[in-house]
């Protein structure tokens, strides 16, 4: 009789990490769920994907994190942020029209900013972002220092893009929306054209934590030859090109003087509704923008917060659910912390799920797994990364998110995914991994200090501050304040 085959136990594959037992919500094409999932990591990137058993089968780890049924998820993607804004966080008084800031206070906050205070500034808003889940963001090309706010991201380990500073070129528009008038970035054609790319310079390191992309202050401030000489330069380096578009009435109707026809209508005319596009805020969108925003492909990133604070309408009057479910790619964003506050991805998830629904009358037009696609995949699509990042996939980079069951608005264990994004929000966010590194468990940061970055942010809002010769006068004074 022939003799039986040896069976011999297949070795186990090396892993630096392996995540185990959560409730794994990869966000790949086929928007897998594992009850009882797992994810192993070797050094940047998942190497496995799926059931624990069959993970833990095939790796052996140096360490393992046991979610303990909790929900495990994609790092979000953050596409609209000025993170060296963090200084002006409710300086300005909470009933202050959006006019009077933006001709005087901000006017005069951004003047005053220093090297230094964007560095903290941005500190603080990577501490935050994690804190809330966040795992990538983009910068909206309005730091006057990228090196200072990808020093500050890369030691933290933040996953970010950044641009040129302050890129506009269309100064007097009459009774429209202008560029500022700031010392270090005048708005002149030849200082744009002689920046723009620069920051691209990043992209030469394949493996770069922050990387570079292109980006134009738009909102009325651009000529059509900087939009087009942007365009160009996104296309040739193969990254997005990024810029606000249609925030108020104000802004969209600058454009639409300026060209002769509604200010969308225009940018395809030119060649700027196209799939590596990305338009911040787009709260106004008349009915005959739609069909050329559906037909070129390009990304939203939707602020509810942002519209909100400012009363400026976009939640009630925007097309952000209507435009999402005819195929356009909505992201989320939080703007900045004086025009929203909170850099909380998961807040403006709910807020766009509410507002939605609110405004159309109808409860099924977005529902919490689209505030997740907004927030992770469809946010790596609008910045240009959904090969690298957005979803739990072989191959991807680790921008991972472990939450944990540990709060009264995670119970019952029903529905994991509504109680994330309509009842425990970032209350549950334990530990949080990027690009393979953990840099934040237990809700602490791992590679900061937050002590020290909350006094460095202090000592530069003091300093910026006296530049400006402003003190904040609250509504309520203390009583022990003279």
């Amino acid at each position: 009789m022939p003799a039986h085959p040896i069976r011999t136990a297949t070795p186990q594959q090396a892993a630096d990490l392996l995540i185990i037992h959560g409730y794994l919500v990869t966000m790949d094409p086929q928007r897998r769920v594992f009850a009882d999932g797992a994810v192993a990591v070797r050094g940047r990137d998942i190497v496995a994907v799926g059931p624990s058993a069959e993970v833990q089968a095939r790796f052996s780890a140096a360490r393992t994190l046991d979610a303990g049924g909790a929900v495990v998820h994609p790092g979000f993607v953050e596409c609209h942020t000025h993170v060296t804004y963090h200084l002006a966080r409710g300086a300005w008084g909470d009933t202050v029209s959006y006019a009077e800031v933006g001709a005087t206070t901000e006017l005069a906050f951004v003047n005053a900013m220093d090297d230094e205070a964007e560095h903290a500034s941005t500190l603080l808003a990577c501490l935050e972002m994690a804190g809330n889940g966040t795992t990538c963001f983009i910068e909206a090309g309005t730091a006057y220092s990228p090196d200072a706010v990808a020093t500050a991201a890369e030691s933290f380990g933040m996953r970010g893009l950044v641009a040129d500073p302050f890129l506009w070129d269309a100064l007097e528009t009459p009774g429209g929306h202008n560029a500022y008038r700031l010392d270090r970035a005048p708005a002149n054609t030849d200082r744009c054209l002689s920046l723009l790319g620069t920051e691209l310079r990043r992209n030469r390191d394949p493996e770069a934590l922050v990387r570079g992309h292109v980006a134009i202050a738009g909102m009325g401030t651009a000529t059509d030859e900087l939009e087009r000489a942007a365009k160009a330069a996104a296309d040739a380096a193969g990254v997005v090109l990024n810029q606000h578009q249609s925030y108020y009435r104000v802004d969209t109707e600058t454009d639409d003087r300026r060209h002769g026809k509604h200010a969308l209508l225009h940018l395809d005319e030119i060649g700027l509704l196209d799939r590596n596009c990305l338009f911040a805020h787009a709260n106004v969108i008349r009915d005959d923008e739609v069909g050329p925003l559906v037909r070129g492909g390009s990304s939203i990133a939707w602020c509810p917060a942002g519209s909100m604070l400012w009363g400026v309408g976009g939640t009630f009057r925007g097309r952000h659910a209507e435009l999402y479910r005819q195929g356009v790619n909505i992201a989320l964003g939080s703007d900045s912390a004086n025009w929203s506050n909170r850099f909380d991805l998961g807040l403006q998830g709910y807020l766009a799920v509410l507002t939605a629904r609110e405004t159309s009358g109808t409860r099924t037009i977005l529902a919490a797994e689209d505030a997740l696609a907004m927030a992770t995949i469809n946010g790596a699509r609008a910045v240009g990364l959904s090969d690298r990042i957005g979803s739990l996939e072989v191959g991807k980079r680790a921008d991972i998110v472990v939450r944990a069951n540990d709060v009264p608005e995670a119970f019952p264990l029903t529905d994991p995914i509504a109680q994330i994004v309509y009842s425990a929000g970032a209350k549950t966010v334990h530990t949080v991994i990027i690009d393979g590194r953990v840099v934040l468990e237990g809700r602490v940061p791992t590679r900061v200090e937050a002590r020290t970055v909350f006094d460095a942010v202090q000592s530069s809002t003091a300093r910026i501050f006296d530049r400006m010769g402003y003190r904040f006068a609250p509504k309520w004074k203390p009583v022990d304040r003279v």
